[in-house]
């Protein structure tokens, strides 16, 4: 209530308590300090009456506005819980987008003609909405706590630079500029779950230091003929790393990714070859690890390759492999020590399809034995893309070996000091040469 209506209700008081005291006066009811007295006493009663009602309402009116303050803290958590939620939910399906996409890419022709290709469109329409969310999010709880500008409000200048700048550019840059890192997967042996081997992963990043993605640069770098150079960064930092893990008598093998042009192309498989003979005595511990549709189609300058390499007493993995059942003899004579398997692929074929690999052994082999018969071959299976426990106890009931996948640890970069210590020297990606 405004100040002024207190003040004219207390005038109103007061001229009623006045007229009440003159009229006890004229009645001769009482004296004249009587009505001066009574007067004073109900002017009192109604100001004692007035601020009561007033300190009530006014208490009414705190109590409200606590109720509001609380009900819009409480709308401002939920908000807040919601945004994290959205948040955690949108990169998780980015996420699972990726995987999706990356094995849809690996898949070969026969798989994705069985089950129907995917509506790849759809998926990139998708992500798109996922990653605007995302920026959207992102922008809003920055806004929100005084963050300095995102992305969206940088300078045209830039966004228009990074447009104008395409995959082949951003390979380019990163190996000019020396930004390719080595990442480190884990293969674990089962039951144990004890780090055997690891898996390394050439990741490039960009000016801003983003990583740039496998399905981004490696198609680029396949375009512009640079794979080669990339070929070579992973195998020095590979051998450098091996070579401290043995430093520290620690016994664990690194597979290192090769691609079938590495292998073909004679200018730089000559400096390789001579660069695996000089470390030779790393044999043990470097597997060189190429896709089974390379191997399947590999040529017979691609095969001499390998056998130069198995003579200095290299082996060999093969990866991204759709059927179990491959020749073991065959595999065994081309110094294939180890076989990739997705875990879910695996399961299906041995238990559900009854796939078998093919070798010299005439009886009906089990599905727990299979294992087995790849070990008198020399081959040892290793389930990848593990992402769940469950997997793995279907896997421990087939002997698998091996197993490698994020629920046992996803790939990581190498420390940085170490990162420094066995990069390339300087001008080892303009010569494309192996150190």
């Amino acid at each position: 209530m405004p100040l002024i209506t207190h003040a004219l209700l207390y005038a109103g008081y007061a001229l009623v308590s006045l007229t009440v005291g003159l009229g006890l006066g004229q009645i001769g009811a009482a004296s004249g300090l009587e009505s001066f007295l009574g007067g004073i006493a109900l002017f009192s009663a109604f100001a004692i009456t007035h601020g009561g009602l007033a300190a009530l309402a006014a208490s009414g009116k705190i109590g409200a506005s606590e109720k509001r303050l609380r009900s819009d803290m409480d709308r401002l958590r939920a908000a807040h819980r919601e945004i994290v939620a959205d948040m955690d939910a949108t990169a998780a399906r980015v996420e699972a987008i990726d995987r999706r996409v990356s094995a849809i890419a690996e898949a070969p022709a026969p798989m994705i003609e069985a089950h129907g290709a995917p509506d790849l469109k759809l998926i990139d329409h998708i992500a798109d909405k996922l990653a605007r969310a995302v920026d959207s999010r992102i922008e809003q709880v920055s806004r929100t706590a005084g963050a300095a500008p995102s992305a969206a409000t940088a300078p045209a200048g830039a966004s228009e630079k990074r447009i104008m700048r395409g995959p082949v550019d951003i390979v380019r840059e990163a190996l000019d500029d020396n930004r390719v890192e080595l990442h480190l997967q884990p293969i674990v042996s089962l039951p144990q779950r004890k780090t055997s081997f690891y898996e390394g992963f050439t990741r490039l990043k960009d000016e801003s230091g983003r990583l740039v993605l496998p399905q981004e640069f490696i198609p680029a770098a396949e375009q512009a003929g640079l794979m080669t150079l990339i070929d070579n960064s992973l195998l020095f930092r590979c051998v450098q790393i091996v070579r401290k893990l043995m430093k520290q008598d620690r016994r664990v093998g690194i597979f290192c990714n090769l691609t079938p042009s590495a292998l073909s192309d004679e200018h730089f498989f000559g400096q390789f070859l001579d660069f695996m003979r000089d470390n030779r005595d790393l044999a043990g511990a470097v597997i060189f690890e190429i896709p089974c549709s390379a191997y399947d189609a590999r040529t017979s300058v691609e095969a001499r390759a390998m056998a130069k390499l198995a003579d200095l007493g290299f082996r060999f993995s093969i990866d991204k492999i759709s059927r179990i059942d491959l020749d073991l003899p065959d595999l065994e004579r081309s110094a294939v020590r180890y076989l990739k398997v997705p875990g879910w692929t695996l399961i299906d074929q041995l238990i559900r399809e009854g796939a078998r690999p093919t070798s010299a052994i005439t009886r009906e082999i089990e599905a727990a034995d299979v294992a087995a018969v790849c070990a008198r071959y020399g081959i040892d299976l290793i389930a990848e893309r593990i992402e769940t426990e469950d997997v793995v106890v279907e896997l421990l009931d087939l002997n698998i070996p091996f197993a490698q996948g994020h629920l046992f640890g996803p790939p990581r970069a190498i420390k940085d000091s170490l990162m420094e210590e066995t990069a390339p020297p300087r001008g080892f990606f303009a010569q494309g040469r192996v150190a």
